[in-house]
């Protein structure tokens, strides 16, 4: 089972989100995500067979921390230089929760023989680059957008499936976890 845990993205927030991700789409090589798949993901797992799933979800569950507040703010892209392959909306306020639960995240499964993830950043993938595309263009989409997506509270993580469909990715939710 192909897993992953996230925060999934409040529907107004979300929406907004989709706008630019639809605005996007409009320019060749890039493809939008999915609005329901909006989210952000605080460790990818990869493959993880059966027996293994009921120790990642008993690790999670040992998982304490505080809701709090985000604010989606700021669009940018990955790698930084060179070929864009990744858009994304990022967070400023309620990014320092956002990446101290990725860091209990990570420390728990670490546990569980898991390989530590690269630094994680506070976003929400909003499209993926496919192809070399009109960087000029996309700016314009950029600036047409503005910066500020809204406030979410976030209360609550989820352990999550990704099952691989030609048409993208289909996420379940496995296993939610809620913060104090």
């Amino acid at each position: 089972m192909r897993l992953f845990v996230a925060v999934d993205v409040e529907n107004d927030v979300r929406d907004k989100i989709y706008e630019l991700s639809k605005a996007l789409s409009s320019i060749k090589g890039i493809k939008a995500v999915e609005r329901e798949n909006i989210h952000i993901t605080l460790k990818f797992l990869g493959e993880v067979d059966n027996v293994k799933v009921e120790r990642v979800k008993a690790q999670l569950e040992k998982i304490e921390a505080p809701r709090f507040k985000a604010h989606f703010y700021s669009i940018g892209f990955f790698p930084p230089k060179g070929k864009i392959r990744v858009i994304w909306v990022g967070v400023d306020e309620g990014k320092e929760e956002l990446t101290n639960l990725a860091l209990k995240v990570e420390n728990s499964l670490k546990k569980l023989g898991f390989r530590e993830d690269k630094e994680f950043v506070a976003h929400a993938t909003v499209a993926r680059v496919k192809k070399p595309i009109d960087r000029d263009k996309l700016m314009q989409v950029f600036e047409s957008f503005g910066n500020d997506f809204g406030w979410m509270d976030v209360e609550k993580f989820k352990l999550k499936q990704s099952i691989l469909t030609p048409k993208g990715p289909i996420y379940k939710d496995i296993q939610i976890y809620n913060l104090e």
